[in-house]
């Protein structure tokens, strides 16, 4: 039979057969056109859930995700399988691994040496990238300063920006180089530690907000404290990332006339030679808190947690792993 003649016959079994056929063949179609939307909304949630600031139709839902997601990355893939202490000090060297913001259930993990030592593996990486790029920039103007009389223009406008970021009221190379330089490890990890109680406070969790830096502007973002006190207008300073807390948290420390003591202090230890000590560099931080015994508080962190053990780490050089690939 010629099988145009399938369309015009009147043979029933014939007709069902095909009938039949077709039936399957749209089902097939309709499965992989299924299979695909699907897919293709999965991968949608999952960049909202990465970058959670992303404007969105159901806000509650894409936040709920990114919570979900957030504390199952962050936690049983990046830091448990690809941070390890022990290794760390062992080679001297911390895993490229930037995490940008907080696990949500950090908050209800009923250990606290599990928690500590979590938000350790979330904090380290961040402050050792940061405390790099600060370094680099103190290299740039050694160097800089060393051939002063030969340098291109270019390299002039650069230092004249620098000496403007870092509020320096007068053009001064020697007071540049005060400003821009490291924190210790070992303070940046106890202040966070402090400040943020261990990555549980409210602007740690919906702000980032690793320091509990101060802010009056009412046009940059904050966070309201619960208790602050009637006629006062301050908030707590939130940010994109758990990186740009740390970086403004460094600024801080560099720019502020509260911290000049730590700054020039840091400054007589470089010039000769010594390794930079957070214990000793935290009694120059007595401005960073009302409370009466706050560097001793920083010291009984550091000493308390071994957070000195860390001041020598550096940034392993692979390229830094991101959230995406692991999706």
């Amino acid at each position: 039979m010629n099988f145009l003649n399938l369309f015009v016959t009147k043979d029933n079994s014939l007709i069902l057969l095909f009938r039949i056929y077709y039936s399957i063949a749209l089902l097939f179609v309709f499965t992989i056109l299924t299979s695909l939307i699907f897919s293709q909304n999965v991968y949608d949630k999952q960049i909202k859930v990465l970058y959670p600031n992303n404007n969105s139709k159901n806000e509650n839902f894409d936040q709920t995700l990114d919570k979900l997601y957030a504390a199952k990355l962050t936690e049983e893939i990046y830091i448990s399988k690809n941070v390890n202490l022990d290794s760390i000090l062992e080679t001297n060297l911390v895993p490229n691994i930037i995490i940008s913001k907080l696990p949500f259930n950090i908050t209800t993990l009923k250990s606290s040496e599990k928690r500590k030592t979590l938000f350790i593996k979330i904090a380290l990486p961040i402050i050792i990238k940061e405390n790099e790029k600060l370094v680099l920039m103190n290299n740039k103007i050694r160097n800089l300063a060393n051939r002063i009389d030969f340098i291109s223009r270019g390299d002039a406008k650069w230092l004249s920006s620098k000496m403007k970021e870092y509020k320096l009221k007068e053009y001064s190379i020697e007071k540049l180089l005060q400003k821009v330089d490291k924190i210790p490890v070992s303070i940046a990890l106890a202040q966070a530690a402090i400040e943020s109680g261990w990555g549980t406070s409210r602007f740690a969790i919906e702000g980032n907000a690793l320091f509990g830096q101060y802010i009056w502007d009412q046009n940059k973002d904050g966070i309201v404290p619960e208790n602050r006190d009637l006629g006062e207008n301050y908030k707590i300073k939130s940010f994109n990332t758990l990186s740009d807390s740390v970086s403004s948290y460094m600024k801080n420390l560099n720019t502020n006339h509260h911290y000049a003591e730590f700054r020039i202090n840091r400054y007589i230890m470089r010039n000769n030679n010594l390794p930079l000590n957070g214990v000793t560099l935290s009694n120059y931080l007595y401005n960073y808190s009302i409370e009466d015994d706050y560097s001793e508080k920083i010291k009984n962190i550091i000493k308390t947690n071994k957070f000195e053990d860390f001041e020598h780490l550096k940034m392993e050089k692979q390229n830094k792993i991101k959230l995406t690939e692991i999706i």
